[in-house]
This record gives structure tokens, C-alpha cells and sequence, in this order.
């Protein structure tokens, strides 16, 4: 689906049409006789709480949802959390693997060099 994103810097900085928070503030108050009728009516003005940051821009560009219901631009998803963890453990099982393998492989050339030692010293025996 093509929507509305707010761009800044290079970077998606929102995904639908931006908050501009327009709030009505009263600029000139109202003015009440002593029974409370109004003699002249408060004069209100709607002003932007939340301007677009300087140096965005609004583009349309194509979105799409992520499993957990979000929305992301299309083609910019991100491992999650629980896959980048998954992906470190599975990164330090292998290393453990490997090491466990340098730790065999010292302990059959230590066996091989003890056995050697002994072959040597029952020669010098002889």
C-alpha cells in the first residue's frame, strides 16, 4: 500500500499523515456583563503545537505491515530482538563447538606425544 511518510535526513521519522496537533487558543478573552452575559465573544485562533521539523519532507512511499501489526516501509525490515539474540547464541554455540574441537584435538596430540615419550624411553632402555 502507498502512504504518506515524513522524511528527514534520509530516515522515515513517521508513516501517515503528520500530527500538526492544531490547538485553539484564545488570543483575546471574552467580556461578560455582571450578570454573565456576554458583551463581546472571546476570539480564539487555531495554532500548530507540532510543526513539521525543519528540513522534512513529505513523500509517498510504498508500506507494509510487520507481523506484530506495525508498519514499516517496505523493504526495511529489521531482525527483531528475539532473532538477534537467536543469531548470537547460535553464534556462540558454534564457537563453543570449535573450541571443544581445539580442546579434543590437544588432548590426542598430548596422548600422541606421551605415547612417543615412552616409545623413546623404552628404546633407550633396551
Amino acid at each position: 500500500m502507498i502512504k504518506e511518510v515524513v522524511v528527514l535526513n534520509g530516515d522515515v521519522i513517521n508513516i501517515g499523515p503528520w500530527d500538526y496537533m492544531v490547538k485553539k487558543i484564545e488570543i483575546e478573552p471574552g467580556e461578560y456583563d455582571d450578570e454573565g452575559k456576554v458583551i463581546k465573544a472571546p476570539v480564539y485562533e487555531e495554532q500548530v503545537t507540532n510543526p513539521l521539523p525543519l528540513g522534512a519532507v513529505i513523500e509517498q512511499r510504498e508500506i507494509e505491515a510487520t507481523p506484530d501489526g506495525g508498519l514499516i516501509v517496505k523493504g526495511t525490515a529489521r531482525p527483531s530482538e528475539t532473532e538477534l539474540l537467536g543469531a548470537e547464541l547460535a553464534q556462540l554455540k558454534i564457537q563453543g563447538m570449535q573450541q571443544q574441537q581445539m580442546i579434543s584435538s590437544l588432548g590426542a596430540e598430548l596422548a600422541a606425544a606421551k605415547l612417543e615419550i615412552i616409545n623413546l624411553k623404552g628404546v633407550d632402555s633396551a
